[in-house]
């Protein structure tokens, strides 16, 4: 019922996505580039202030196409002894502003989930385990990086391939250390059906981002 109800909320365009008529890439966002100028961005995982993984973006160009690869690896070790994995691996690419496709492969501590989607007659279509699924074309992915994600109502999963339908508040500027620097940064605060702090700072690219583990630790991404 919560995915049906999302999928009515998003209906078949980026208006229901809370996108203006200047497309994904308008208003207060145009001064920021189209997509990020950097080649990645490299985030340790902390818990309890202790590292226990990376995350890893990598951007490129293929054949006309924004390509984003997304690299997650976190182990929780206690005495030797592992008690959690995450592994998550996936390409986005983008094609004329909007996601074309999506595949992810993700072990959540022995739980398998493989995702393939592509934009295709207006939407995205593709399966997740060989369950069949088709969202909006004009979604943008829970991976966070982009710069629109904090005006969106709803993101895609790009693990199960649900819709995440989410609310943001904008709670202002904060200085946020990024390697030896410090950056002001624009805090949001997404909750609803995905739990995520996120800082952007000035060139609009992710800052730091904090959420809330199963164990109800607090998770953080430093970048690097």
């Amino acid at each position: 019922m919560q995915r049906r109800q999302a999928l009515k909320l998003l209906g078949g365009g980026g208006a229901a996505l809370g996108l203006g008529p200047l497309g994904p890439f308008g208003g207060a966002a145009a001064a920021c580039d189209l997509f990020p100028r950097q080649d990645g961005w490299r985030f340790l995982v902390l818990r309890h202030g202790n590292v226990i993984g990376e995350h890893l973006f990598t951007f490129s160009r293929r054949n006309g196409d924004f390509v984003v690869d997304i690299a997650i690896d976190i182990a929780v070790d206690l005495l030797g002894v592992t008690l959690f994995r995450f592994t998550h691996r996936a390409e986005e690419v983008w094609r004329d502003g909007w996601l074309h496709s999506l595949v992810s492969a993700t072990d959540d501590d022995g739980t398998l989930w493989r995702l393939e989607s592509e934009h295709r007659d207006g939407a995205l279509r593709g399966k997740v385990n060989d369950v069949a699924f088709d969202v909006s074309g004009f979604v943008i992915p829970a991976s966070l990086w982009h710069r629109d994600t904090p005006k969106t109502q709803a993101l895609f999963g790009t693990i199960d391939g649900r819709i995440k339908v989410v609310r943001s508040e904008a709670l202002g500027e904060e200085a946020v250390k990024v390697g030896a620097d410090r950056v002001q940064a624009r805090h949001y605060r997404l909750t609803g059906q995905l739990e995520r702090d996120v800082w952007y700072g000035p060139d609009c690219g992710i800052a730091k981002v904090t959420f809330p583990a199963r164990d109800g630790s607090l998770i953080t991404l430093e970048r690097q």
